[in-house]
């Protein structure tokens, strides 16, 4: 989407998202110039986020590799999903060595549901729930 695509349906990308910050942060593609030039502020303010962003992206990939490899979990349930950016749960789950289940994604933000929807389309293992 960084690179001129278009929004799918339902997605207000003239507006900035946390979420699509996090994204921008951690070097995803599904975010749009107003979540860059939101990220880039926050990051004047507080230069520590971006850094943050990373660190949690790492531990979450530790946990999963953890849960996934010598802890032999298959099935994933994330709660508050949020965007599925790079090192996603599903993406991390996959390539441990013994992971073969599947991952269910689930959010309160109805328009993240239809960009996790998109993103699904590409990985079927994945469930997807909006929950209110």
């Amino acid at each position: 989407m960084t690179d001129g695509g278009q929004a799918p349906p339902g997605i207000d990308a003239s507006v900035a998202t946390a979420a699509r910050m996090y994204d921008y942060w951690l070097g995803g593609h599904d975010n749009f110039a107003p979540d860059r030039i939101a990220a880039l502020k926050v990051a004047e303010m507080s230069p520590e986020m971006p850094l943050v962003a990373r660190a949690n992206r790492a531990f979450l990939g530790r946990a999963v590799r953890f849960l996934a490899g010598e802890a032999g979990i298959r099935q994933f349930l994330d709660l508050g999903t949020g965007l599925p950016t790079k090192g996603n749960v599903h993406q991390v789950a996959r390539r441990s060595r013994r992971a073969r289940g599947s991952s269910t994604w689930t959010t309160t933000v109805a328009s993240r549901v239809v960009h996790t929807r998109a993103v699904r389309e590409a990985n079927r293992e994945c469930l997807t729930g909006h929950v209110s």
